[in-house]
């Protein structure tokens, strides 16, 4: 048996992504039980969505701590809530653990108490806790539970890292090059959309789509700006510019009263919402601050793929390697006057034979990416990582 354990995301927050990784687990392991382990509303949307993709696996809720900001507060909870996960473990049987997310304070529990229990075997994803690495604490409070250190100390092969990219992982090892030997990498898990009729043909107004929850570090002032800046060279009204997701800081107010189609503005899009608006663009738009994504992968780029969506994007390490992976899947630029000047191109010229071309990459990739081809590569990774 594999237990599953979901330590801290409540209700639909990172639903996605357990569910499609679950699926990878349980289509590695065919004969292997599952059990998993989340909070109950998270249980709740875990179950639908597998149940959709009928995976069968076995469920039991816990309660897990309410979100503190401080680790202090949280890491009482945290070694609680850890030592009760083990001990489940050892009272069924199950000697490998997969701990969906971390804070802090569960890593430093499961470093801790580990080596009390010397047949289980953890695996633990840190997801955007890795950017933690290069941010010192800024309040005192914090410093006994400073990341960097706990994350690079104190390491035990029975306790190994997932990344949700191979870029992610090169990073890592380039900061601390020990780690190689404490982690691994999968694309990010992922169940895409039904690819459907492929057919397309550009509209009176070319439109473009913003994905996921927006704040300044994913270039909010920037697709303001662009949305602006198209207008301005009097494309406004051959353009559409739609944010499919919403914003997480009140400072964007501004944004309310733009060019920008906000559907939804301070809470996300129900599910049937979103697809809809995804649907109807016809490209993808990322304008992140080039570090941004240095050491956690983008959900909002695989929903450009599951949509199939050819994107436009300012480079940074984590799209670069993609877009050299899989070819021509839309535009890589190098600075904001470059993604400007491609809308302006696109617009004007509607280039629908390339646009069918970015299309057919992007299916290709989407299919290397799929559950089953990532579950034969996990299926290697943990003779590695769960050996």
């Amino acid at each position: 048996m594999i237990i599953l354990c979901e330590p801290q995301c409540v209700g639909f927050e990172h639903c996605q992504v357990n569910s499609a990784f679950t699926a990878v687990i349980h289509e590695a392991f065919p004969g292997e039980e599952l059990l998993f382990l989340a909070e109950g509303g998270h249980l709740e949307q875990v179950r639908n969505q597998l149940k959709q993709h009928n995976v069968e696996i076995t469920y039991r809720q816990i309660s897990v701590p309410k979100r503190s900001l401080s680790s202090l507060g949280r890491y009482d909870r945290d070694s609680a809530l850890v030592r009760t996960v083990f001990e489940t473990s050892e009272g069924i049987g199950a000697g490998r653990i997969v701990f969906c997310s971390i804070t802090c304070p569960i890593m430093i529990a499961i470093k801790r108490l580990l080596p009390e229990y010397p047949r289980i075997r953890c695996l633990a994803i840190p997801h955007g806790l890795l950017r933690d690495i290069s941010r010192p604490p800024v309040r005192l409070v914090e410093i006994p539970f400073w990341f960097r250190f706990w994350f690079s100390h104190f390491n035990n092969d029975r306790l190994q890292f997932l990344v949700y990219g191979q870029p992610i992982l090169d990073d890592l090892v380039s900061v601390l090059p020990h780690m190689s030997r404490y982690a691994g990498a999968l694309d990010h898990p992922y169940f895409y959309q039904p690819a459907g009729d492929m057919a397309h043909s550009f509209g009176e107004a070319v439109k473009f789509g913003f994905f996921g929850v927006v704040h300044r570090g994913k270039g909010a002032d920037a697709m303001y700006r662009l949305a602006e800046d198209v207008g301005r060279v009097g494309l406004g009204d051959r353009s559409v510019f739609t944010l499919i997701g919403y914003l997480n800081d009140k400072h964007l107010d501004h944004l309310l009263n733009s060019k920008l189609n906000i559907p939804s503005a301070y809470k996300p899009l129900d599910r049937e919402a979103f697809s809809a608006y995804a649907k109807e663009i016809d490209y993808s738009v990322y304008l992140y601050r080039p570090n941004s994504y240095r050491l956690t992968a983008s959900g909002a780029f695989f929903d450009a793929l599951s949509y199939v969506k050819p994107i436009i994007t300012l480079k940074n390490p984590f799209f670069e390697y993609y877009f050299n992976r899989f070819g021509d899947i839309g535009y890589l630029c190098s600075s904001y006057a470059e993604v400007r000047d491609c809308v302006v191109e696109v617009i004007q010229s509607k280039p629908e034979d390339r646009y069918q071309e970015q299309c057919r990459n992007i299916l290709a990739a989407r299919e290397e990416m799929g559950v089953s081809q990532l579950a034969d590569w996990f299926r290697m990774l943990a003779t590695t990582l769960l050996r």
